[in-house]
């Protein structure tokens, strides 16, 4: 049975449902309170309850207690949440109205109870159980884990017609209750809460479709026979043993080198440009542009000896040669590897260079072994490749002067 021992939620526990439905309606009629259905159930030895919130609620009825920036322990201990991030609050919120009309997710908001509240249910046999909460008008329930979400919204009416806002609050989150108001446990809930695993980045470059550069990732993937097959899509580094060549992340970074002509571009403002540079998925931008960008994969893993060794590959005991050939030391089996071949790509893609496949047949002539004379100075550092963009910078003007285009051009700055 449950525990019915916390102070701020009276249980009251009737014969049927619907007499708990009655009950708990008359007495929100007569506190002007809200009802709202609920599940009763149990973790541990406490019970909480889960159920749905109006986003109307959510923005004025949820009340949160961030840390203060920079604060002190006393100021910590005081507080519920962590300092509030209004850029990501606003990000959230963008997110929110630019897929208002489409589809869009929020996860649940867990709260805790600070101020009584009456729950209405049954006194079945079970740890899980229908019932209704009361709450209030003058009653706020706090937020352990969520406050980001609830100031997005926040953020997000602003941002709304008065004829959009109205179709955000028709819409409704998830919430989970804990009967708990002591702030120690409530500070122990919100750090079990943070206990998550975000995804790794080759996995999200998968799921992650509003983005439609993801699109052309997946598309690489599929049609260069130098990618299919040989991708990991769920790992966050390579292992050097690994029979897979590339990380899907890797391969994203190949693609923001193509269309932009940076690996470093913030995500946010990379998906702004590929929903300019690339429409959707169906569009006959996106077509176009996967296309060029699948030609010139496919004519430098032709042109580059170990490149084209590996494509050929076919699946089962021959793919144990990739690691073998990662250990030999290929610049082009790296990511930097790939982000000079994606710079140098979208150079020639964006000055439409009518003689493009003649330089990439002189990449093919390159030395891509890192003991090579032209990567040393510049990505080659004791012997150990460097990956940040000024000796990226300085390698591709190498390979740029070496195959033939101007070591200042496109790309230069």
């Amino acid at each position: 049975m449950f525990d019915q021992s916390s102070t701020l939620v009276k249980f009251h526990t009737v014969d049927t449902l619907e007499k708990a439905q009655q009950d708990a309606y008359s007495a929100a009629a007569n506190t002007a309170g809200m009802v709202f259905p609920v599940i009763l159930f149990q973790q541990g030895t406490r019970q909480s309850m889960s159920g749905a919130f109006p986003v109307g609620f959510v923005r004025d009825r949820l009340s949160r207690k961030s840390a203060t920036r920079k604060g002190n322990v006393a100021d910590a201990m005081d507080a519920i949440n962590r300092p509030l991030d209004e850029g990501h609050a606003k990000t959230v919120a963008r997110y929110i109205v630019e897929n208002l009309s489409k589809t869009y997710i929020l996860p649940p908001i867990t709260l805790n109870v600070q101020e009584t509240v009456d729950v209405w249910t049954t006194d079945l046999q079970s740890t899980m159980r229908p019932a209704y909460l009361v709450v209030p008008l003058t009653a706020h329930l706090s937020i352990t884990d969520g406050q980001h979400r609830q100031a997005a919204l926040q953020k997000a009416a602003e941002m709304l017609s008065t004829d959009e806002l109205r179709k955000l609050d028709k819409d409704s989150v998830a919430v989970m209750i804990t009967c708990e108001s002591a702030v120690t446990q409530i500070h122990q809930d919100f750090a079990d809460c943070s206990k998550t695993k975000a995804l790794p980045q080759s996995q999200l470059a998968v799921y992650d479709r509003r983005n439609p550069a993801n699109g052309i990732v997946l598309d690489l993937a599929d049609s260069c026979p130098l990618f299919a097959g040989k991708i990991d899509a769920t790992s966050s580094t390579l292992s050097k043993k690994s029979l897979s060549l590339f990380l899907t992340n890797q391969v994203r970074q190949l693609v923001k080198e193509l269309l932009v002509g940076s690996y470093a571009e913030a995500d946010d403002m990379f998906e702004s440009k590929a929903h300019h540079l690339l429409g959707t998925a169906e569009s006959a931008k996106y077509n176009a542009v996967k296309a060029q960008f699948i030609e010139y994969i496919n004519a430098v893993t032709q042109a580059i000896p170990i490149l084209k060794e590996i494509a050929a590959m076919d699946p089962g005991i021959e793919r144990n040669k990739i690691p073998v050939h990662r250990e030999e030391g290929w610049v082009c089996l790296t990511a930097t590897g790939l982000n000079i071949i994606g710079r140098i790509g979208h150079e020639l893609i964006v000055n439409k260079d009518p003689d493009w496949q003649t330089y990439v047949t002189k990449m093919g002539a390159i030395d891509w072994r890192k003991s090579g004379p032209l990567w040393q100075g510049n990505i080659i550092k004791d012997g150990k490749i460097m990956t940040q963009q000024v000796p990226l910078k300085a390698a591709v003007a190498t390979v740029r002067r070496e195959i033939g285009l101007d070591p200042q051009g496109l790309l230069a700055a």
